[in-house]
């Protein structure tokens, strides 16, 4: 009899890569059930984390709640943070979501005069006026607020009613009001917003509205204008940029003095050059009349002009090299900078500087007829200390001879648009002779400018005006580019180039 037979060696051999197979899998599966189990405990972390966050955003917000109350305790309205909170709810209720509404804004001009003049107990009464004034004159789905100070703010849910509502809050509030046996008066201004304009959107537009009514002198309503508003913060902008252009310049954001030079055709000379600011923004130069006005508006002409005046020194001396002379290094000064007391030992230190170069301060009408002691010491000031003064664009405001004769001038500029029309207007000609004579009789210097063609330089010279300035001659550069204009155009006036219609 046979017994059993041996297991086949093909079915052993079969068997183990089985079993490692299934060994590999169970392994496999214990890694996939273990990253399962982190998974889960880290998405039960996360739960507990914001869990928590939203405990804290929550007891942030009781906290502010309890901090700044719903109501104002002078007037007994909503107070500002109760307000917005309104209006957020206005905004989110049952069937307000995107609806239109509307948010007066309301200032009472000439408030803290009064309160200073008649002390806070008068204040608060006429606030308490004001509240009770605006409780009676909104309908009763109107709320009211007292945002702090001499602010007020309504909320309107029906838009439509925006400028009927805010014309009769100002007639009412513009009413005297009874204090005591005093009889007070304040202004009132009033901004409206209304529109799909959401939260602090529409409170943000209301402010601006109403700035523009107390722009316009307050006792005026105005009704948020979006695009003036746009501009409005375009101009912000510009400002910040130049503001940082002054004190933090960089390479695509920064300030440079171009130069143009003057010249004396008699002799054949450069005689000086006029140090212009120029804006250098994103790498494109911005036009003068655009931001210089800006820059007086904002408070920063004084620090741009100083930083014009030390950078034209400092460059004076390439632009000295190339004219192989002295030069008249100009600096256009502002009505600012002469109260500014950084001012006058700048011009002392840009006088000790330049040495045999003479620096030129050239201002404007408005400074010459200025009849208050502190410009009159200032110009003094500044002619003690070795600057020479020039009018600049005589004859264009309204400055009479007089002032001439009152104020330390050595020199005066006719201005580009006298000069333009030299060819075809007999009257401006004889103006320009005028002129031309007033100067040699009073012992003065003058410059004219905005030269441009071979007629104008021509009928000039003949004039006994020889020195001239403008487009004819170079247009403004930055200084390397201006001292190659300056020698080159020194080497042609030598060789006799006066500038006139013999000379091309």
């Amino acid at each position: 009899m046979t017994g059993a037979p041996a297991p086949s060696p093909v079915t052993a051999a079969a068997v183990v890569p089985a079993l490692l197979v299934a060994l590999a899998l169970s392994r496999s599966l214990r890694r996939q059930r273990e990253a399962l189990r982190t998974v889960r405990a880290e998405l039960a972390r996360a739960e507990r984390g914001v869990r928590e966050a939203r405990a804290r955003e929550r007891a942030a917000l009781d906290l502010r709640g309890r901090a700044a109350p719903r109501t104002d305790p002078v007037t007994g309205l909503l107070s500002g943070a109760g307000f917005s909170a309104v209006v957020q709810e206005a905004l989110r209720g049952p069937g307000r979501a995107g609806a239109p509404v509307a948010a007066l804004h309301l200032d009472l001009v000439g408030f803290r005069a009064l309160n200073r003049a008649h002390g806070r107990a008068a204040g608060d009464a006429v606030l308490g006026e004001v509240a009770r004034r605006l409780r009676a004159a909104v309908r009763g789905t109107d709320e009211a607020a007292r945002l702090g100070g001499d602010e007020f703010a309504v909320l309107l849910t029906d838009a439509d009613a925006a400028v009927d509502v805010a014309v009769r809050l100002l007639a009412v509030l513009s009413e005297p009001y009874e204090v005591g046996a005093s009889r007070l008066r304040v202004g009132v201004a009033v901004g409206v917003a209304h529109g799909r304009v959401a939260g602090a959107g529409l409170l943000r537009a209301a402010e601006s509205a109403v700035a523009a009514a107390k722009a316009a002198g307050g006792g005026c309503v105005r009704v948020w204008d979006e695009a003036a508003d746009r501009r409005r913060e375009e101009v912000v902008g510009t400002v910040e940029r130049l503001r940082r252009a002054v004190h933090a310049p960089t390479g695509d954001n920064r300030l440079e003095v171009h130069h143009q030079p003057t010249v004396d055709v008699d002799a054949g000379v450069v005689s000086g050059v006029e140090c212009l600011v120029r804006w250098v923004r994103d790498g494109v130069l911005v036009p003068p009349d655009e931001f210089v006005p800006l820059a007086e508006e904002h408070g920063l002409v004084t620090d741009l002009g100083l930083v014009v005046l030390e950078r034209a020194v400092a460059e004076a001396p390439v632009l000295h090299e190339a004219a192989g002379r002295a030069l008249v290094v100009a600096v256009n000064v502002s009505a600012p900078q002469l109260h500014d007391p950084r001012f006058l030992p700048a011009v002392q230190r840009a006088v000790r500087a330049l040495g045999e170069d003479r620096l030129v301060l050239e201002v404007t009408e408005s400074v010459l007829v200025a009849e208050d002691e502190g410009t009159t010491a200032a110009l003094d000031a500044v002619v003690a200390a070795g600057a020479h003064l020039t009018v600049d664009d005589f004859g264009t405001g309204c400055a009479t001879l007089a002032y001439l004769r009152r104020r330390p001038f050595t020199s005066f500029k006719v201005d580009r648009s006298y000069v333009r029309d030299l060819e075809t207007d007999p009257r401006t000609r004889a103006l320009v002779e005028g002129l031309v004579l007033l100067a040699a009789t009073m012992g003065m210097g003058l410059v004219a400018e905005g030269v441009e063609t071979p007629g104008q330089a021509e009928l000039l010279r003949r004039m006994g005006a020889p020195t001239h300035q403008g487009f004819r001659y170079a247009r403004p550069a930055p200084v390397g580019e201006a001292a190659r204009v300056v020698a080159d155009l020194q080497h042609r006036l030598g060789a006799g180039f006066r500038g006139g219609a013999s000379d091309r």
